[in-house]
């Protein structure tokens, strides 16, 4: 099933261009949101590893935590809240 946006159409798997989001920073405290299709960690001026606290889409409820997280990596995430972490910052992608 070929998908159409953006004026293109794409392969069923394909890569989609990401069309809007927000930004948000843990100081911030949680954030619900309807569902994304990815988040991409800012990077910071350490280089330590960082963690990232989040709701997963299929799991309302139940958070998940990532650790080890790097800075300016894209990861390809279905969540509906950011809940906490050590990171820098998030933009939450759709």
């Amino acid at each position: 099933m070929d998908i159409r946006a953006f004026g293109s159409v794409y392969g069923q798997t394909s890569m989609l261009p990401y069309a809007s989001g927000f930004g948000w920073a843990p100081a911030l405290g949680r954030k619900n949101f309807t569902t994304c299709r990815a988040i991409y960690i800012e990077s910071k001026a350490t280089s330590s590893k960082d963690y990232l606290t989040v709701e997963l889409s299929d799991a309302p409820g139940q958070h998940s935590t990532a650790i080890n997280l790097e800075g300016n990596t894209l990861i390809p995430i279905a969540c509906t809240a950011l809940i906490s972490g050590s990171v820098n910052g998030v933009f939450v992608l759709y």
